[in-house]
């Protein structure tokens, strides 16, 4: 949870008046060694999205590409000489700013005061749209 609040996923602000919160929680993993013996446990902060209201989300998409237009990329690479590479940025998603207010619910013995709440500035796990 500190992690969150240092890197700048989140702000603690009083809630503003007529506005919901989502709900938090907790997604644990344990990490095994390779003879599956117990290294460490992880906690992962996630969002109810679910309880979002669609009039709430705004334009949702996810990005995506023909497959005819990826062949052409690759034809055209390989006619020019170019080498192609694969790669995956790891945690990409939280890094992506929201742009819209969202407020979240910590979960107990997490919130500094009983009034605050946590306002999103990064994305977290289970928003319902795709930060841009």
């Amino acid at each position: 949870m500190a992690t969150c609040y240092y890197k700048g996923t989140f702000e603690i602000v009083d809630l503003p008046s007529g506005i919901t919160e989502l709900q938090s929680m907790f997604q644990y993993k344990l990490k095994l060694g390779q003879n599956c013996e117990f290294v460490k446990c992880k906690a992962l902060l996630c969002t109810r999205g679910d309880l979002q209201y669609k009039h709430e989300l705004g334009e949702t998409f996810a990005p995506t590409s023909r497959f005819s237009i990826i062949r052409l990329l690759i034809a055209l690479a390989k006619q020019s000489g170019m080498m192609l590479f694969q790669f995956d940025i790891c945690r990409a998603f939280l890094c992506a700013y929201v742009d819209t207010d969202i407020y979240l619910r910590l979960q107990p013995g997490y919130q500094p005061q009983p009034e605050k709440t946590a306002k999103l500035k990064k994305s977290l796990y289970g928003l319902k749209q795709a930060p841009m």
